[in-house]
């Protein structure tokens, strides 16, 4: 089973990025929450959060769940191993 750890979590006013790191390779997925304003004249907004997969900083695919973003590195990763 592949191993990750918690790299980093920077905070700002548009959001939170949170970096988890395939232990042992250059792939990590960045989580990414946004606020998303309200369409028209509503004050407010609702929060989405995008998954990024990422091999040396540059991102190669948008995942739509943690789970799935994992997976998708944990193979490209098994792939290039050739395994």
């Amino acid at each position: 089973m592949a191993k990750w750890i918690k790299e980093d979590r920077r905070v700002s006013a548009q959001g939170t990025t949170i970096i988890y790191r395939l232990v042992g390779t250059q792939l990590t997925v960045q989580s990414r929450k946004r606020l998303i304003p309200h369409a028209g004249t509503r004050e407010g907004g609702w929060w989405h959060t995008s998954y990024f997969v990422c091999r040396d900083g540059r991102e190669l695919i948008e995942k739509y769940s943690l789970k799935d973003a994992k997976e998708y590195a944990e193979e490209l990763e098994e792939t290039s191993n050739g395994l």
